[in-house]
């Protein structure tokens, strides 16, 4: 969460506001600042950087302390509880449209393939489309793209 301080915007960006975590369950903003913030993280760095620090973080960021995250990209992505998770967060409220449920592993597969084919195309990194690690690049592209230039005026 990036806080309405002016050394923080400058920072990081435009400040979080609440609508953007709305169907964050559970919702997590606090005020303990552990880790880097990630609120603006989508877009900032291209798929490989994530990819890279998410395998061995030190070679992106020398002296960090963050573990590297192998088992990432050996599990595949369990797709067989996605029914019973729309259907868990249509109940607390997130709207997703009638009978996404039927569509929502295509759109993972889709989505998987499109990371790991401009992967393999732009930096000769060759990972299986259905790891786990895929489905993290993508959140973590996504994080902070709620936030438009009409929302900022």
């Amino acid at each position: 969460m990036i806080r309405p301080f002016r050394y923080e915007v400058m920072r990081y960006g435009e400040y979080s506001k609440a609508g953007e975590f709305v169907y964050d369950h559970p919702f997590q903003w606090g005020s303990k600042r552990t880790g880097p913030d990630l609120a603006r993280i989508g877009g900032k760095y291209g798929d490989s950087w994530h990819i890279n620090h998410m395998l061995e973080p030190s070679s992106m960021v020398p002296g960090t302390i963050m573990p590297s995250y192998p088992s990432l990209f050996e599990k595949s992505i369990d797709k067989g509880s996605t029914n019973s998770k729309i259907h868990a967060m249509r109940k607390m409220g997130v709207p997703y449209p009638d009978g996404y449920e039927n569509i929502a592993n295509s759109d993972l597969d889709k989505q998987a393939k499109q990371i790991s084919e401009k992967l393999e195309k732009e930096n000769k990194i060759k990972i299986s489309s259905d790891k786990e690690i895929l489905a993290l690049v993508a959140y973590l592209q996504r994080l902070g793209k709620d936030i438009t230039l009409q929302d900022k005026k």
